[in-house]
């Protein structure tokens, strides 16, 4: 991603470190810089995106990807303003049992004192914040999936120009409890009733932007993730059948999704209905608006103290 006005001396360099597997890593690159380039309206950005070398990926794989992700040591030779981080799919209850943990935690300790902010995605924000503070994720009762209106603190400048209530995407098994982070310093900007926190931040010194949701999805992302999860369920991967994502398809897609779930099908015949009733009942992204005010906001914040810190240097 490029602006126009780029080359400007004040340009922010933005490093996207992508933690997802193999099947999505190309997805979630163009999800997060499209979001970047529209919350950015026309401020100057650059964006490179980096990736660990611990994180599990085949060989295959590796290679395609070094053609459009770098190293992480090369960020930390080059440098940059503003760090985003995606979360990953986690193959461990505890992160710090991660191949990748003690790569991500330089990465945490690096990011304190060497960028104006950071931007930590759902599973990259409970690594950061057990990195930090010791604060272990919790295991929901069952997995918080879909889009939910969330309430956003007065005055707060992550939800600044919200004007009341936001909608985010989640999808996630675990979560941090809202006493535990104010009780280390963690400002809450947006919560949901039934998802829980969904925006907080805190200064490290620099400021560390945490989402447990996902603002940056597609469309059909929850979709997609709930037909793979159900097909897990199918091949006997998982003991229990996903619940459709919440507040996501319309009653429309609800109706026909129901009579579907009520049905006797196996797995080609469940991913065969359930593709039909996507295509004729495609999920809109609602939550458009308000995931580019958020990266707006985070681009403006990081901009300004650029701008100041040039001109004290």
């Amino acid at each position: 991603m490029k602006t126009a006005s780029a080359a400007n001396d004040a340009a922010i360099e933005i490093a996207l470190v992508n933690n997802m597997p193999d099947q999505a890593v190309e997805a979630t690159k163009s999800q997060f810089e499209r979001l970047l380039l529209r919350g950015a309206q026309g401020l100057p950005c650059r964006l490179r995106c980096y990736t660990l070398a611990s994180a599990p990926r085949s060989e295959t794989a590796r290679r395609a990807l070094m053609r459009s992700h770098e190293d992480v040591e090369a960020l930390y030779a080059r440098g940059a303003d503003l760090l985003v981080v995606t979360g990953a799919e986690p193959r461990a209850d505890d992160l710090t049992q991660e191949p990748y943990w003690e790569d991500f935690a330089r990465l945490v300790d690096w990011a304190r004192t060497n960028t104006l902010g950071s931007l930590w995605s759902c599973l990259a924000a409970h690594a950061a914040v057990l990195k930090l503070d010791g604060l272990a994720r919790r295991r929901e009762m069952q997995k918080i999936s879909g889009v939910f209106s969330c309430e956003t603190a007065a005055k707060d400048w992550a939800t600044r120009g919200a004007g009341g209530p936001i909608l985010v995407p989640h999808s996630r098994y675990n979560g941090l409890l809202w006493e535990e982070l104010e009780l280390h310093g963690y400002r809450i900007a947006s919560f949901s009733p039934r998802a829980g926190v969904d925006i907080f931040w805190r200064r490290e010194p620099s400021f560390f932007l945490f989402t447990q949701g996902h603002p940056e999805y597609d469309a059909d992302t929850l979709a997609r993730e709930f037909r793979r999860d159900a097909l897990r369920f199918y091949s006997g991967q998982s003991d229990v059948f996903p619940a459709p994502p919440a507040g996501y398809f319309s009653p429309a897609a609800e109706a026909e999704l129901a009579q579907l779930l009520a049905s006797r099908v196996d797995a080609d015949g469940f991913a065969e209905k359930f593709n039909a009733i996507l295509a004729r009942h495609p999920p809109s992204r609602s939550w458009a608006k308000d995931a580019e005010r958020l990266y707006r906001n985070f681009l403006r914040t990081a901009l300004s103290e650029k701008i100041r810190s040039v001109r004290s240097a």
